[in-house]
């Protein structure tokens, strides 16, 4: 996956209320890496997907560099 490919929403943990899953902590997640934040991304379904609602994943990021929690 490409990081191009990927619709980012920045999300802090606080801001967070409701239904849905619970983001992830990211502590040390991204090794020697900081700010290790967490992300809520959208992962297209690949080439011969249509339309902009994609389901969505959380993932740590560091830089311009996703890993997973």
């Amino acid at each position: 996956m490409h990081i191009t490919q990927i619709k980012e929403l920045t999300l802090s943990r606080r801001g967070l209320s409701g239904l849905g899953s619970s983001p992830p902590n990211c502590d040390s997640k991204c090794g020697s890496c900081t700010p290790c934040t967490t992300v809520l991304v959208s992962v297209p379904p690949g080439p011969s997907g249509v339309g902009d609602d994609f389901p969505k994943v959380w993932r740590c990021k560091c830089g311009n560099k996703l890993y997973m929690p």
